[in-house]
């Protein structure tokens, strides 16, 4: 295998599989990636027998060929070269030379044989989802997926595929995120497939240079799924368990609700937090006519307050919340002012964006002693 192909397009596909990679793994062949050379092109491939991604570049074709290479190793080496032409040589017993200029690099490889077999795209006709739609779904939802491995059936997020819906759901059992776009989706009946965390984290990053226009091909074959965007494809074995029933969840409403500013909200929580306790990291919020207080207070610290103007008339109420579970939400939301719905501080609440057209997104919230 010989090739030729330019130093930046090569850092980036290599880049791209960092995540995928095991760095600590009792199987050295996943520490890899596949390098691939045909058809004018490199193809990298990286996978944890879970999750796997192909991706690739432009190249000059000398010989094809294949081999494994050390993943980390091999993006450092690469990343450190002039930004010229790079050429990769395998020669016997899978060692690589990598030239650049004046540079040669002699790499320790493992033969290609060596390495798993990736999922192969099923025949037929795969479901197009916008990609700025699936993108704006991950950033609303991805922080509430667990991070507890034992509670695997909360271990990804829910993706609700419907002919004029798109919609996305998590939780970690204290909280869940559910949202959802409009969009015409070409699917004979109603998709529901629990996709794993790690590959909720990887899709942005597969997604992240495309067009307002363009879209992600979603398919699911026996037992994973895979989505391809950009001449890239990341696949995923699926969580084989029952995601929680969270329709009713999302349909619940406080009798005391208040619309507040976004900004104000978030810079008065992250400032009251300080001296919150560093366990429960909880925020009191008290509602009472034309304000609302955040406050917090630890033994050891001490205690703080903000006071917030508001238009609420009606019953006073005090509850308690994780504030970083507060914050998440507001650091998405997209929107100048959220609503705020609760009912006792006993009662989970209830947080959304004020005025966004186009979608729906809620975001539910258990409350804290305090």
């Amino acid at each position: 295998m010989e090739i030729l192909v330019r130093r930046n397009d090569l850092v980036k596909e290599l880049q791209l599989v960092q995540g995928i990679v095991e760095r600590k793994n009792s199987i050295p062949i996943l520490s890899n990636v596949l390098v691939e050379a045909r058809s004018g092109e490199i193809l990298v491939s990286a996978t944890d027998l879970d999750v796997s991604l192909r991706c690739g570049c432009a190249a000059q074709v000398v010989e094809e060929g294949a081999v494994t290479l050390g993943a980390k190793k091999l993006y450092e080496i690469v990343r450190s070269l002039p930004e010229s032409d790079v050429s990769l040589k395998v020669e016997g017993d899978a060692w690589a030379r990598i030239r650049c200029e004046r540079v040669d690099f002699k790499m320790a490889g493992l033969p290609r044989e060596d390495f798993p077999t990736l999922p192969e795209a099923r025949a037929g006709r795969p479901v197009e989802i916008p990609a700025a739609l699936l993108q704006g779904l991950i950033q609303r939802t991805s922080f509430a997926i667990t991070a507890e491995d034992a509670r695997y059936y909360l271990a990804g997020a829910l993706l609700v595929l419907e002919k004029e819906a798109v919609s996305m759901v998590a939780t970690d059992g204290h909280r869940l995120a559910w949202a959802q776009k409009k969009a015409a989706v070409k699917v004979g009946e109603v998709v529901r497939v629990l996709v794993p965390r790690k590959a909720i984290a990887e899709l942005p990053r597969l997604i992240e240079d495309l067009g307002e226009e363009e879209t992600v091909s979603f398919q699911q074959g026996e037992g994973h799924i895979s989505f391809a965007a950009g001449g890239r494809t990341l696949a995923s074995k699926i969580v084989e368990a029952q995601f929680p029933a969270f329709e009713k969840v999302v349909a619940v409403t406080g009798d005391k609700k208040v619309t507040v500013g976004r900004e104000a909200l978030q810079t008065a929580i992250r400032r009251v937090s300080l001296l919150s306790s560093e366990r429960g990291r909880a925020v009191r919020l008290s509602l009472e006519d034309g304000r609302l207080e955040v406050s917090a207070s630890s033994p050891e610290l001490g205690e703080a307050r903000e006071s917030l103007p508001v238009g609420y008339e009606g019953e006073a109420v005090e509850i308690g919340f994780n504030a970083q579970y507060i914050l998440d939400f507001l650091g998405v939301a997209g929107t100048d002012e959220v609503a705020l719905e609760v009912k006792d501080a006993e009662s989970q609440g209830l947080l959304r964006p004020a005025g966004e057209d186009g979608g729906d997104y809620r975001y539910v919230v258990m409350p804290m002693r305090f």
